[in-house]
């Protein structure tokens, strides 16, 4: 699934400091922290890397790969000078079994319509032990015109994602919602579109929730991400999960 250029020029100029992007990676370096050893260097590949924001972030955790099925997205990653990048289909990825100790999907399966084929392709690049680490938009009933516009196919409970990643051979590390704190915002953002622009903003914009808000956002993203360090949130139009491969994949 490509995004509309324009979304892509928007991600580009926006996501270092965007509170969105800024507040996931909070939130994603919280479930990551009890796993990693300070000195050791993970391979790390992430999967639908889009415009290469991500990438200085995954860096504090070891040698990071990327790909994406989009043309337009890896000629941002060029603009950031990143070389460790390959156009690939998630559902058939240009890599050997077992190359990678953690593999990262963010914002990505719920583009893909066979969502459980690309679980498994995941599941095939990671080394034995290895983790993966997706991010989804959660709860089914919150579907609307936003996701349409941004080519969502559907949205997740965490019953379906434990059971996909059940059946696609991997244990559940952890799992929790987040934008827990700011989801009467996000909700009504989802709904009703952007407050200033309305739904014409959904796809193309990547204004904050209301004017001057993005460092109130941030903030109470931060905090968020200390609430995830302890404990899995219950709401939130995201969900978060932390995996393991097993040792023995179902067939």
């Amino acid at each position: 699934m490509k995004l509309d250029p324009r979304a892509y020029r928007a991600i580009y100029t926006r996501e270092e400091n965007h509170w969105w992007f800024v507040g996931r990676r909070k939130i994603l370096a919280s479930l990551l922290k009890p796993h990693f050893v300070p000195g050791k260097k993970w391979k790390i590949l992430d999967v639908g890397c889009g415009t290469g924001g991500n990438f200085p972030f995954l860096r504090t955790y070891g040698e990071v790969e990327g790909c994406d099925y989009s043309e337009e997205a890896l000629r941002y990653c060029q603009l950031r000078g990143l070389k460790e990048v390959r156009q690939a289909d998630i559902c058939d990825l240009p890599y050997p079994e077992r190359s990678f100790d953690l593999v990262t999907c963010l914002d990505v399966i719920e583009h893909i319509r066979l969502d459980h084929v690309a679980f498994r392709e995941l599941n095939r690049v990671l080394a034995d032990g290895g983790l993966l680490l997706v991010t989804l938009p959660a709860m089914p009933r919150l579907y609307s015109d936003f996701d349409c516009l941004a080519g969502h196919l559907r949205r997740y409970t965490r019953e379906d994602v434990e059971r996909i990643l059940r059946r696609s051979g991997f244990e559940k590390v952890r799992m929790t919602c987040y934008t827990f704190l700011t989801h009467p915002l996000v909700k009504a953002y989802i709904k009703l579109g952007d407050f200033t622009g309305g739904k014409a903003r959904y796809t193309h914009g990547m204004d904050t929730l209301f004017p001057g808000s993005n460092a109130l956002l941030k903030g109470v993203m931060g905090l968020e991400s200390l609430l995830i360090s302890r404990f899995n949130l219950p709401v939130g139009a995201s969900l978060a999960a932390l995996a393991r491969k097993a040792e023995h994949v179902p067939r």
